[in-house]
């Protein structure tokens, strides 16, 4: 996997964050021969906050499966971006310069189900990327760490975490290229980001907390990303945080600058606490090849949103419509989701 770390003006301040993680986790599952998934002509992507085990994330991905959020049809291909998962374990250090408060949430059903069980127990890819300590170690002397994952039923390979410029937290956005082909044998690359910006910034630099820090943020990872093949369909969603009024929020059009295609997200999406009822925070945005652009991809965009020349061989999607479920879960947001499919294979 590769780093791309935040900028050298907040290292001081991300390394006593960051002192208090264990490392990234890649895990592949090797299916049994005969029963690899290779090839796909349609894949859901969903984004969700699962508010560190409050959400159940095992019911939702066996919701998923069966189809209760596609009017019956089974899902067979899916990514899962996810943020405030855990890990638990020896891997996170006992010792830190910075814990925040322990988020712990006791689950309307089951119990907290860490996020690398959970994808072991699927039979799924992951990619966990933590971003800060999960508070203290509690009364079983159980160590957490939280932050961004990729869980997909297709491999994924090109992990890449992106350390964002520190606001109030220390936050990593996780990428990774989901690989696969289509049904008639091309190759079908989609890179997926999930990331979640700061909710507000400290005290010293408060005033950006109504936007501009996260605006910074945005413009951080469009850059990372940017050093990267422009060339891949691309999705980027998570929780952008976006609570102050819209005249403020620059995060958000950062980000679609660079990654034009999508619908604006259909309502509200936190769930928690009446202070934030009423507010949408997550968003999905994507570039992709859609194929009623095609003309207007050769006839001179602009450069943020100039998008490649197809080839016959590359697959052209439908455009990507995102939904908010209306099922939390359990979690304090709802999740976002949308299908790809392509273009040619209807």
């Amino acid at each position: 996997m590769r780093w791309v770390q935040g900028p050298a003006s907040d290292r001081e301040e991300l390394d006593r964050w960051c002192a208090g993680v264990g490392p990234a986790v890649v895990e592949r599952y090797e299916a049994p021969l005969g029963q690899r998934p290779t090839s796909a002509h349609e894949l859901t992507v969903v984004s969700w906050n699962t508010n560190v085990g409050g959400g159940n994330l095992p019911g939702f991905i066996s919701d998923l499966r069966a189809g209760r959020f596609t009017g019956g049809d089974s899902v067979e291909h899916f990514v899962l971006l996810l943020q405030e998962v855990y890990r638990t374990g020896h891997d996170v250090p006992r010792g830190a310069a910075m814990r925040p408060r322990r988020i712990a949430p006791r689950p309307a059903q089951g119990q907290r189900a860490a996020v690398v069980e959970v994808a072991r127990d699927h039979g799924l890819h992951l990619f966990y990327v933590p971003s800060m300590a999960n508070g203290w170690a509690d009364a079983d002397g159980a160590r957490e760490d939280r932050g961004n994952a990729i869980v997909s039923t297709l491999p994924l390979d090109d992990h890449t975490a992106i350390e964002l410029p520190f606001e109030g937290q220390r936050r990593v956005a996780a990428s990774a290229t989901v690989r696969s082909t289509t049904p008639d044998g091309r190759p079908l690359p989609v890179r997926v980001v999930s990331v979640h910006l700061d909710n507000r910034s400290i005290l010293s630099r408060f005033q950006r907390s109504f936007g501009s820090g996260r605006a910074r943020q945005a413009e951080a990872l469009t850059a990372a990303l940017a050093r990267d093949s422009n060339a891949l369909p691309t999705v980027v969603a998570g929780d952008l945080n976006t609570w102050a009024p819209s005249s403020w929020e620059r995060a958000v059009a950062v980000l679609r600058a660079h990654f034009p295609h999508g619908n604006a997200t259909n309502g509200p999406t936190y769930a928690g606490r009446p202070l934030g009822v009423g507010r949408t925070l997550d968003h999905m945005l994507f570039r992709l090849p859609v194929a009623e652009e095609q003309e207007r991809a050769t006839s001179g965009p602009s450069a943020a949103t100039r998008l490649p020349t197809p080839s016959a061989q590359t697959p052209v999607f439908d455009r990507p419509v995102s939904r908010r479920l209306d099922d939390a879960h359990g979690s304090d947001h709802y999740p976002l989701m949308t299908r790809l499919t392509l273009a040619d294979a209807r």
